[in-house]
């Protein structure tokens, strides 16, 4: 069946490189080239059996996480995640990383030419004067390509979402992280652990990625319009009401957390700079039932854009791959695969939204000594390790189509 993918994106390349077993698949990118940047990631076993399924070497990616700490603004243990032992209870590693990386690992295992750049996305149309009804994408260059199937892969902007839902942008849920990747702080080891500090102040997290580097995140409240982070808390952690934030984006992070000690965060804020220093403003899509039309559907951000506090984006995008590919090699026209595989993937995407939007109703999720008093009595590695696999179709072999099972029990 001839793909057509919209977005050379984790979920379009993955997307690609699971469908082109079977399937006659090209992906069309509106950039000149695969963009290989971005912050942390945190795959979780769902994710690393799926990138070993596709013959991705893991070691490649980042470093393997033993436990994930989360600790006061000075360090204090309040509560402790066994990263190992949800790697041992699905067989698969937890592993942190960079996106660049696993988007690049995934592109290389494409046949060649499958990509195709500078292609920005114009118009759909159907053709119905066919035996079975085909899709026509127009681009800005005045081409033209039909197709059996076309998957929107195409970022939480999507033009192909547009196409099928209209104006349905994705809400901003008030928070924003400003994230970075640096060189490796003093007294931050490249180990094996996660660090997230948090206050009533804001959240910090930390981690490294490999290669002497190690992958920052602030969680502060956001305002559109805010070009720095909330400086020294006060009110709800904004300046004047209805005057946005400026100033130096690490000087209003010095002026908030200069006063911690927790982990190596002293020695991170001494050595970043603006230039270090992204910003990614907390979205959330709406996610239906089922989003697609006729022949054309939508995968990854595009459909399904939640707040990173989940640190399950990415493992979501490959899981939409996953089941797209065991979808696209069952029985039925192209329109009856992709509502299969939508059908397959909401219950677990509505599941996700749902602790998505719990997790973003304050910023902080607890207060840190309720945290650590939750901790004594609720096992959270055994929590983690429910929902990890809860909001996994690859786990659970639940997918439509016909395939190689992986079932845990």
């Amino acid at each position: 069946m001839k793909t057509v993918i919209i977005g050379a994106g984790v979920s379009g390349v993955a997307s690609a490189l699971a469908l082109s077993r079977e399937h006659e698949v090209t992906v069309y990118e509106q950039a000149d080239e695969l963009r290989a940047d971005g912050n942390g990631v945190l795959l979780y076993p769902n994710a690393t059996g799926l990138l070993r399924t596709w013959g991705i070497r893991l070691d490649d990616l980042g470093v393997r996480v033993e436990a994930l700490d989360l600790l006061s603004e000075y360090g204090e243990t309040l509560l402790q995640m066994d990263m190992a032992a949800i790697a041992r209870r699905y067989r698969h590693p937890v592993i942190v990383g960079k996106r660049g990386g696993v988007l690049a690992a995934l592109a290389e295992r494409l046949p060649a030419g499958t990509v195709q750049f500078g292609k920005q996305l114009t118009g759909i149309k159907y053709r119905t004067d066919r035996p079975r009804t085909t899709v026509v994408a127009s681009f800005s260059d005045g081409s033209e390509v039909e197709c059996d199937a076309l998957i929107g892969a195409d970022g939480h902007r999507s033009a192909v979402r547009e196409h099928l839902l209209g104006h349905d942008p994705a809400a901003y849920c008030g928070d924003a992280t400003w994230h970075g990747i640096t060189a490796l702080p003093h007294g931050f080891s490249e180990g094996d652990r996660i660090h997230s500090l948090y206050s009533h102040e804001g959240i910090c997290v930390m981690h490294p990625v490999g290669d002497g580097q190690v992958y920052w995140a602030f969680e502060l409240p956001w305002r559109e319009g805010d070009t720095a982070p909330p400086g020294k808390p006060g009110g709800h952690g904004f300046g004047h009401p209805g005057v946005p934030v400026e100033g130096s984006p690490v000087e209003n992070l010095r002026a908030r957390f200069g006063h911690w000690t927790g982990g190596a965060l002293p020695q991170l804020l001494e050595t970043i700079t603006d230039d270090d220093i992204s910003v990614f403003p907390h979205i959330m899509h709406h996610v239906r039932p089922y989003w697609g039309d006729g022949p054309v559907t939508l995968a990854g951000d595009a459909a399904h854009v939640v707040p990173p506090r989940l640190g399950m984006g990415l493992c979501q995008a490959l899981e939409d791959a996953w089941v797209l590919e065991r979808a696209m090699s069952g029985p039925g026209t192209a329109n009856e695969r992709l509502r299969a595989y939508e059908g397959a993937r909401w219950p677990r995407l509505r599941r996700m939204r749902t602790i998505a939007e719990v997790m973003g109703r304050r910023t902080l999720p607890a207060p840190p000594k309720l945290a650590q008093r939750i901790g004594r009595f609720v096992p959270m590695t055994a929590y983690q390790q429910l929902q990890v696999k809860r909001l996994s179709n690859y786990l659970n072999d639940d997918a439509p189509g016909t395939g190689a099972s992986v079932h845990i029990g």
